[in-house]
């Protein structure tokens, strides 16, 4: 192969470096003033730039359990020992066959403020945890939910505190964090779902953060139960079995009454024994509920996915034709690929900082080029088998 060199390009080539170049600033304008924007607003906070709260509004804890009784042993203590003034914990027990009714027992008798019921037996016409939910909602006393699940656990003993500092007059809604664990040694392909949940919960909470919310995850998240009832509850979803937080938070929530909670204190973190699965029915699920959507995010992230496949086949064409062609070609495609890397790499380091997620640096130059097909693979099998696992 001749090493040629030369200092003019040919019409196409002009303007495949032009489009590269298009694709690369708004790759930049992405990273920058989307997915960086929780740790600017960490570094706010921090700051004392943010206020919040000094009241401590009386709190009702609605935990989501379904055959989660090593959960219950392993994290209910840490929920049920939260330093706050006065709360109370509603576990809704869905169709649990194990032994989870003998340690909430056992375990209210140690707690007062320990309540459970159960989704009642024949349900089967409506997404059960919506009902479960509606169910833990209805019996909280308490103007102000929290809503989480059995396998999640609080850092310490501040996440309530944490959580209701937001709640300054205007606020009904509080979105918080779920960082993705493994319980027992991680797989192999562990450390690329948690990068992929991150990115996952970068997109939700920057929207939210420039004045855009439109979901949140139901294993972290506060709302006041007033607006529950107002919108009439989970009626316009009951029909899909998920929905519980992204499609409602999409119906209620607004640039006024919505904030971001992302203290360490305030991050729960998700455990998990078979951590594709967990990835995978996470991924399945939002992708399904995420068509019924009403949100400017939709088409914002959407153009990000083609600018992310087009980046990728530009560099790789570029590199291609220039290695064979032109040489100088190839590292004009090689230097913003590399500051690209870069770029992510600082953001990626902030976000899993913030937001005290494992940080894989090294592979994110595969993880990035890899998500967009992976995504696209969701994408194809998630249409295939919508309405035979997603609706009842």
């Amino acid at each position: 192969m001749d090493l040629n060199f030369s200092w003019s390009f040919s019409t196409p080539e002009i303007y495949g470096i032009g489009a590269f170049a298009l694709i690369w600033i708004i790759e930049m304008v992405y990273q920058f003033y989307l997915f960086d924007r929780p740790f600017r607003f960490c570094r706010k906070s921090e700051k004392g730039k943010i206020p919040y709260s000094t009241e401590r509004p009386a709190l009702s804890v609605i935990v989501y359990a379904q055959n989660d009784a090593e959960n219950l042993i392993q994290f209910m203590p840490r929920i049920l020992n939260q330093d706050y003034p006065q709360f109370e914990v509603i576990v809704v027990s869905d169709d649990s066959t194990d032994d989870s009714k003998d340690i909430l027992t056992s375990l209210q008798a140690q707690y007062d403020n320990l309540y459970f019921t159960y989704v009642p037996e024949g349900s089967r016409n409506l997404s059960h945890k919506k009902l479960a939910l509606t169910l833990g909602i209805k019996a909280a006393r308490y103007d102000i939910v929290v809503f989480t699940n059995a396998n999640c656990c609080p850092p310490d003993n501040q996440w309530l505190a944490s959580i209701a500092r937001n709640f300054v007059p205007g606020i009904d809604i509080v979105l918080g964090y779920t960082s993705m664990q493994s319980k027992g040694k991680p797989s192999h392909n562990f450390g690329y779902y948690a990068y992929d949940k991150m990115l996952f919960t970068l997109r939700y909470l920057s929207f939210a953060l420039i004045g855009r919310p439109y979901m949140g995850e139901s294993s972290n998240l506060a709302y006041r139960k007033e607006l529950f009832f107002k919108s009439k509850g989970f009626s316009k979803y009951l029909h899909l079995h998920y929905g519980d937080d992204d499609l409602f938070i999409n119906e209620i929530a607004n640039r006024k009454n919505t904030r971001v909670e992302l203290a360490p204190s305030s991050q729960m973190a998700a455990s998990y024994h078979d951590n594709y699965g967990a990835w995978k029915e996470l991924k399945l699920q939002y992708d399904f509920t995420s068509k019924y959507l009403h949100t400017a995010a939709k088409a914002v992230f959407g153009l990000g996915k083609v600018f992310d496949y087009a980046f990728n086949i530009l560099f790789i064409l570029l590199l291609a034709w220039g290695l064979l062609n032109n040489w100088l070609l190839a590292i004009i495609a090689l230097l913003p690929a590399v500051s690209i890397f870069v770029i992510k790499a600082v953001v990626y380091r902030r976000a899993s900082r913030v937001l005290h997620a494992p940080c894989y640096t090294f592979a994110l130059p595969l993880f990035s080029f890899l998500q967009p097909w992976v995504n696209l693979y969701f994408n194809i099998i998630g249409s295939a088998s919508r309405k035979k696992n997603f609706t009842w």
